[in-house]
């Protein structure tokens, strides 16, 4: 008969494994087509906001990406080892979480500024001048550069904790790009 320790002592540490967070960033197609991404990287992981971070990505296209990028977003939150879908919010008229963003680039101008004003020099170099709507004219782009996460707002810190699955559809001409990802966030102490 297992002893009544034992047996605590041993939901514990499946509760304790259950909860760990994402190591490094996951990523699985799940139905792409002209567009690969053989290369998707985040470190350090978790991620930590606000903080810096080292963004390395490697992707092929069967044609320069030009146009506005529209995606479907779905995430899953883990906390604890409890899973919760994120809901689609409005919050200070923007959408936030699991939802149809109608224009990826314009979204970000709106919540990070002009991002052609501090466009990397890795970007700049690869023809990318970071305006809407995109343009990226290389059909195989491999980059790696140090970029800077903000502070997340107060009305999205409750989301920004925790372990993310996240199933990204993405469209923008021929090119659809279907990944799951998974990656970890918290803020910096």
């Amino acid at each position: 008969m297992v002893s009544n320790s034992f047996a605590v002592i041993f939901m514990c540490f499946i509760a304790y494994a259950a909860s760990q967070t994402y190591q490094k960033v996951t990523l699985k197609d799940c139905g792409s087509k002209n567009v690969k991404v053989n290369r998707f990287d985040i470190q350090p992981m978790p991620i930590l906001h606000p903080g810096k971070v080292t963004l390395s990505v490697d992707i092929s296209a069967t044609e320069p990406i030009r146009g506005v990028i529209k995606a479907d977003v779905k995430l899953i939150r883990t906390v604890s080892g409890i899973k919760l879908p994120v809901s689609c919010y409005i919050v200070e008229g923007e959408q936030v979480g699991s939802c149809n963003y109608p224009d990826l680039c314009a979204l970000m101008q709106r919540l990070t500024g002009d991002l052609s004003q501090d466009c990397h020099p890795s970007l700049l170099e690869n023809g990318i001048d970071c305006t809407c709507p995109v343009y990226i004219p290389k059909t195989a782009l491999d980059i790696i550069f140090e970029t800077e996460i903000p502070k997340v707002p107060e009305f999205a810190n409750w989301l920004a904790v925790g372990d993310m699955d996240c199933n990204l559809k993405a469209n923008v001409g021929n090119l659809v790009a279907c990944y799951d990802i998974g990656f970890a966030m918290k803020p910096a102490k």
